[in-house]
């Protein structure tokens, strides 16, 4: 016999209709509230045949008898430690940047990757994968602030292009910028490089803006940022590649109330549609403590980011991904053995945080496991922390509270780093997720027609 899943949410959207999601499957049914009331009591031999498929092929209804716990965090595992098909890495070509924002956890140095570092880091890459039997690479330029240290962005990418189309590998990129050096020239040569997708941040208006992304000289950088986006948005290579754009907005309590202004803003300039926004509550980086101090409360954030979501959809903004979230398969570079980060030092590590963050990168940290000069003698990642991270869910280690939370499966644990700081985060969908499935229905509405009764 079966049983509802305790992996599931609900919301009323009439007096006789109900949304119900799975986060076992991210599947959205629209049920009638006879119908639920009728898995709510088991009464499944009520349930026409057709609606109890639906229920049991989106695990909104699984084995009585299953640990539903169990099988989850097994998925995870199984897949975490299959090989994949696609590479995955993050490179750093420098350790610098232009800007001084002021709850930025990292510590810039004026170090770039040199020609050396070039060689080491392809040599490394194409033994990889010759021996991987990859399908694809994928790299994502990182920074610091990348396009300081294009020059070593260009020879390296020159070399990767060559070597995978060489061996049919199919390769992609991205970069994350603060867009101050992103000249209309620049990106013609950075999409040219199969760099096509750009994370870009604005956080807030002009106003909001400037005082918070600053350059090390004080200095104002909101419309050279704009200009640049503008200008590559609009060149005609932006959707000649399928480029896309996505801009972050870093929410604090500084700035919240000019994210409006800045959508209507993006609005006003004609590329809305060419443009995706993300919204990211300011969080600790290398105990900063830039959350604490500057954070707005989860449940206020969760409000918030609805309303900047339906202003979105009215002025037609490219949804790059769906406002509900999507299964999992794993968590972040922490749990993806086909990913690792590669700084301009030539120094590996699996995790985003790791490089140019004092708690971190010092002598004592355990979150480098090794280097590109030396990679035969890179330490196991599952000695290190973290290295096993469902596993760490399953013993609630560094105080997890995962194994009691119906959001599992869409968040996989949320950032490992922040638990093992032991400054948690949950992501921001577990405080506005019903609203979020009523925003995704309307969006989506011409696929569902009347309830399932």
């Amino acid at each position: 016999m079966y049983k509802l899943s305790k992996y599931h949410e609900f919301e009323d959207i009439s007096e006789s209709e109900k949304l119900l999601f799975s986060t076992r499957t991210s599947n959205l049914l629209h049920i009638s509230h006879d119908v639920f009331e009728h898995v709510q009591k088991g009464n499944f031999d009520q349930i026409n045949e057709k609606v109890l498929f639906k229920l049991l092929s989106s695990e909104i209804l699984v084995p009585e008898d299953e640990d539903e716990f169990s099988v989850i965090i097994e998925n995870f595992k199984q897949k975490t430690s299959q090989k994949g098909k696609i590479l995955n890495y993050t490179i750093q070509p420098t350790a610098n940047c232009q800007l001084g924002c002021h709850y930025c956890g990292q510590v810039h140095e004026k170090i770039n990757m040199d020609q050396n570092i070039v060689d080491q880091t392809f040599d490394y890459l194409s033994n990889i994968l010759l021996n991987g039997e990859y399908e694809g690479l994928f790299i994502t330029w990182y920074g610091a602030e990348p396009l300081l240290g294009i020059k070593g962005i260009r020879a390296l990418s020159e070399k990767i292009i060559k070597f995978c189309d060489d061996n049919n590998i199919k390769y992609t990129a991205m970069m994350i910028t603060n867009g101050l050096a992103l000249k209309e020239r620049i990106f013609e040569e950075l999409v040219n490089l199969r760099i096509v997708k750009y994370q870009i941040t604005l956080d807030g208006d002009e106003d909001s803006h400037d005082l918070s992304r600053y350059t090390k000289k004080k200095e104002k950088t909101f419309k050279i940022i704009l200009n640049n986006i503008i200008q590559a948005a609009k060149n005609p290579i932006y959707d000649e590649k399928d480029c896309v754009i996505l801009i972050r907005c870093n929410i604090h309590k500084d700035n919240y109330q000019s994210i409006d202004s800045l959508i209507d803003m993006l609005y006003e300039t004609g590329i809305s549609e060419k443009l995706t926004l993300d919204f990211a509550p300011v969080h600790d980086w290398g105990k900063n403590y830039a959350k604490d101090n500057l954070g707005l409360t989860p449940t206020f954030f969760g409000e918030l980011e609805i309303e900047w979501y339906l202003k979105m959809k009215e002025y037609n903004f490219k949804f790059v991904k769906d406002v509900l979230p999507q299964k999992r398969a794993g968590t972040c570079m922490v749990t993806n053995k086909e990913s690792e980060l590669i700084d301009a030092k030539g120094r590996l590590s699996y995790c985003w945080e790791t490089p140019y963050t004092p708690e971190f990168d010092n002598d004592e940290s355990q979150l480098f496991h090794g280097d590109i000069f030396n990679p035969s003698d890179k330490k196991d990642r599952n000695d290190l922390p973290l290295g096993n991270w469902y596993e760490d869910i399953e013993n609630e280690n560094y105080g997890t509270t995962c194994r009691k939370c119906k959001f599992l499966p869409v968040c996989g644990g949320g950032c490992p780093i922040h638990w093992y700081k032991e400054m948690a985060m949950c992501p921001s969908f577990k405080y506005n997720f019903k609203d979020r499935m009523v925003l995704q229905y309307v969006m989506s509405k011409e696929y569902f027609g009347e309830a399932a009764v």
